[in-house]
């Protein structure tokens, strides 16, 4: 199985995930659950675990800043702890996986982002 995070949307989460050959599009509304908690139940709808990962993606570019370093922790996290591939990427595509199985093991994505950090910028 093949999963691609978007985090980059304001109201939802959009997995992108393949089985077999097939791509499969999976929303989940944005609201308290952790995004693993997340993942956790789209491999659990789908009979399966996280060791049936075979490679991983994330958006990057758009978004939230701290979505988006939630997402590619996470997709970093998994990569390093399951020895497969991680990829980061502006969107879906239908040569995803093989973009994937090109990234070497051991390679982590960084975080990009839209705009620049807005953090700790307080009132003059």
């Amino acid at each position: 199985m093949y999963l691609l995070i978007d985090n980059s949307s304001n109201d939802k989460i959009i997995f992108h995930y393949c089985l077999d050959t097939n791509w499969v599009q999976r929303e989940f509304e944005r609201d308290a659950q952790d995004l693993i908690v997340l993942v956790d139940k789209l491999l659990l709808s789908e009979s399966k675990k996280l060791t049936d990962l075979r490679g991983l993606a994330v958006v990057v570019g758009r978004g939230k800043f701290t979505a988006t370093r939630i997402a590619v922790t996470l997709v970093n996290t998994l990569s390093f702890a399951l020895r497969i591939p991680v990829l980061a990427v502006n969107e879906w595509s239908e040569n995803l996986i093989n973009d994937i199985q090109a990234s070497p093991i051991g390679q982590y994505v960084s975080a990009q982002y839209s705009a620049p950090a807005n953090i700790g910028g307080g009132k003059h």
